[in-house]
């Protein structure tokens, strides 16, 4: 009488088909995950930069975002560890919450992008 089962053959072809696709499927995931974590720290940035008029109208005080006030140990703008943050074009806010434009730089490791900050409202504009 024959029993019901798997060969050994058979376990070892399903195990290396199961181990193949996970070679492929696994890489394409990791950069997946990266790019939502980068693409996260890029909205983070541009709530920010939207909220600017607002802090400026809750404190009275004019804004100006240069690279030295970047620099400082309390920034106006934060980013995330790993990543640079310039300012090529100083932003400049009023105390009314009026901002003149202006523009910033960010990069990470994977290249940099610069973000135009159209007047009145502070609109933030990623360029490629």
């Amino acid at each position: 009488m024959r029993q019901g089962g798997f060969t050994l053959l058979e376990m070892i072809v399903v195990l290396a088909l199961l181990g193949l696709v996970t070679a492929m499927v696994v890489p394409s995931m990791l950069r997946g995950i990266d790019s939502w974590r980068r693409q996260s720290a890029m909205d983070a940035l541009l709530d920010q930069i939207r909220a600017l008029p607002g802090v400026a109208r809750a404190s009275g005080k004019a804004l100006l975002i240069d690279d030295k006030t970047l620099a400082s140990n309390t920034p106006p703008l934060r980013i995330e560890e790993g990543w640079r943050l310039s300012a090529p074009v100083p932003l400049q806010v009023a105390g009314s919450g009026v901002c003149s434009g202006g523009e910033l730089a960010v990069g990470n490791a994977y290249g940099q992008r610069r973000i135009k900050i159209a007047a009145p409202f502070c609109d933030p504009q990623v360029q490629p």
